[in-house]
Parts: structure tokens; sequence; C-alpha cells
């Protein structure tokens, strides 16, 4: 049974719908979700961080009393993520994925596949209409 659910959101379109799509599923089970933000930088008084975080707690909010927000440091989303997810014992990730090249899939990696490959709990990717 799906009682927790983690959500990567990097304040893009795509993230919204992975967001919506979390919140759909999660009001019949009356499962929690916890919003996270991983913030590229290692100052957590840095105002861009501070911004974000703010931000993040808003949206939070404005998606109902079952969400709660989280943002934490570092380069890497996909570590992170799971780390979160796995501290949180979350029983669900849900990211957004954006059609990119398979040039672009070579040279960035995917935090996706990372994300699949590395979890303890299944992943969900909802496909967004946002093209890079």
């Amino acid at each position: 049974m799906i009682r927790r659910i983690v959500v990567g959101y990097d304040f893009t379109e795509a993230s919204d719908d992975a967001l919506t799509w979390a919140l759909d599923l999660a009001e019949p089970l009356q499962a929690t979700i916890n919003v996270v933000h991983i913030a590229d930088s290692s100052d957590d008084s840095d105002p861009k961080v501070i911004e974000r975080r703010t931000a993040l707690a808003r949206v939070a909010e404005d998606a109902g009393p079952r969400v709660t927000s989280q943002l934490a440091l570092g380069s890497d989303v996909a570590r992170a993520l799971v780390d979160i997810a796995e501290e949180a014992n979350a029983d669900l990730i849900v990211v957004a994925t954006r059609q990119v090249s398979a040039m672009q899939r070579w040279f960035l990696g995917s935090v996706a596949v990372e994300l699949i490959r590395s979890a303890h709990c299944p992943v969900v990717t909802v496909r967004s209409g946002e093209d890079e």
C-alpha cells in the first residue's frame, strides 16, 4: 500500500505536472506527500536557497494539508532523492521527465534513470508536455 510519496520538484511546469499526478494518486489512498527540491549549493544561507525554501513551502501549503516540503543541498539530485526517500521510508518516488535528445541524455545523464536504478521503492516518471 502506498502511504508516503516523495515528489522531486524543480519549479518547472513538468514538476508541477508530477506533483499534480502524485496528488491525484494520494487523495483516495490518504497518502502523505513530501515535495523535495535539491538545491545545487553548499551554503544553506545563500539567498537563492532561502528563496527556494520559501517558495517550496508555499507550493506544499497550496497543495494541501497532507503535503510537506523539504529542501536539501547538493549536486547529485538522484542520490539526494533516494536518500530522502529511504529516510522517510517512502513507498513511491514521483519525478517529471521531459523529452530530450539521445545526445543530451548521453552527456547529461538522467535523474530518472539513476533513480530507477538505485531507489529502494518504485519510481514513477510523469511525462510532461514541456520540451527542452
